[in-house]
């Protein structure tokens, strides 16, 4: 017995004309030929590896294709520079050093969190406490990807109060 398709629109899906066509293979290979390194690759989202040292990475920027492409990048303060500082005085430094020049490229501020550093000896131990704004830019074209990551590369995202 043969198979049958259903097609289902776009509209149906709620899903963009890029995403229906563009895959997360395709931004990796788009990445990868530009010279970009990928920290990890999950269904949605590619991790762009920072590094922090020949042997450390990070991975504070991301290309995620769910709800349509855009590039995101987390500007970070921590409590360890500031022990006196109130929360919201070190979110308002990030917004205020990363938050505008993010803004004048089209980034939104997409989310805020405080989040604990922990030992990893001992989990009870907190080494530190930083203050995280995420920022997130939709784009129109895969070319866009690439011109954004490197920008947020570039970008110097740890603040100091």
């Amino acid at each position: 017995m043969p198979s049958v398709s259903r097609v289902v629109p776009c509209s149906a899906l709620n899903v963009s004309g890029l995403e229906e066509t563009l895959r997360i293979q395709d931004i990796h290979q788009a990445l990868a030929d530009a010279g970009v390194e990928i920290y990890r690759s999950e269904e949605q989202e590619l991790r762009i590896a920072e590094r922090v040292r020949l042997h450390i990475m990070d991975s504070g920027v991301r290309v995620v294709l769910n709800g349509g492409l855009a590039v995101q990048f987390t500007a970070r303060t921590q409590r360890s520079d500031a022990p006196s500082a109130h929360s919201d005085d070190l979110f308002r430094r990030v917004r205020e050093e990363i938050g505008e020049q993010a803004g004048s490229r089209g980034y939104e501020e997409s989310g805020a969190e405080i989040v604990e550093v922990k030992d990893p000896v001992d989990e009870a131990r907190v080494l530190d406490v930083w203050h995280e704004v995420t920022y997130r830019k939709p784009l129109a074209a895969l070319d866009d990807a690439v011109v954004e990551v490197r920008w947020a590369l570039d970008l110097e995202k740890y603040v100091r109060p």
